[in-house]
């Protein structure tokens, strides 16, 4: 897979939740203006609570792809129908990672609670042994591990060691120049998506990696 490949459709506009924030007219002319250009291609589904469904739908001239957020459960579908499956259940840290089968496991980054490294790295290894798709939300705009927060490009590194009988733990905490980038794209066929307000904060360090052009 070319490297750059493994991030399509990777990021979930989440512009409109917090920090971010954003208004939502604001939101989503900035997402169909980017899905116009060459990074529209790393860019999936607009996530909407269902409460502003019905204004994200007067807004909008044309179907687009959501994220309908519903409590605990978000499903992936157009605007123009109430989306159905594919469905992810959140699962709050210390509450186990198991789900419904056929659904895909949410868990956050950030936020009010930003997991330690053993605690990402347990859930790495559940999805890893019982083959379980997931997407992180929350505190993870940053490619590579910082102080305070979790890198997601070193997720799919330590996603990738688990796949080949690692342990994740020490990836998840290593330096940009310790880690395989070339085989990122393999963590795909598990980690679905990240949900981000921010786009270009991840495509910049992505950039800077000589990971995307």
């Amino acid at each position: 897979m070319n490297i750059s490949a493994a991030f399509d459709r990777f990021f979930d506009d989440a512009a409109i939740f917090p920090p971010g924030n954003a208004p939502l007219d604001v939101a989503v002319k900035a997402h169909l203006d980017r899905a116009a250009t060459a990074d529209g291609r790393y860019v999936g589904p607009f996530v909407i609570d269902e409460a502003r469904l019905p204004a994200l739908i007067d807004l909008l001239t044309e179907p687009l792809d959501i994220a309908l957020v519903r409590g605990q459960e978000e499903a992936w579908g157009r605007s123009d129908q109430i989306p159905e499956a594919p469905t992810a259940v959140e699962k709050p840290w210390g509450t186990g990672f198991d789900v419904p089968a056929g659904t895909i496991l949410k868990l956050r980054c950030g936020g009010d609670y930003v997991p330690t490294v053993a605690e990402l790295s347990d859930a790495i290894t559940y999805c890893v042994e019982h083959d379980q798709p997931f997407k992180l939300t929350a505190g993870l705009h940053a490619a590579i591990t910082h102080d305070g927060g979790h890198g997601f490009v070193n997720v799919m590194a330590a996603i990738v060691a688990a796949m080949h009988g690692k342990e994740p733990c020490s990836v998840l905490m290593a330096w940009a120049d310790e880690l395989d980038l070339s085989t990122l794209g393999e963590a795909r066929r598990l980690f679905r998506s990240i949900g981000t307000c921010s786009i270009d904060e991840p495509l910049s360090d992505l950039r800077d990696l000589g990971l995307i052009p």
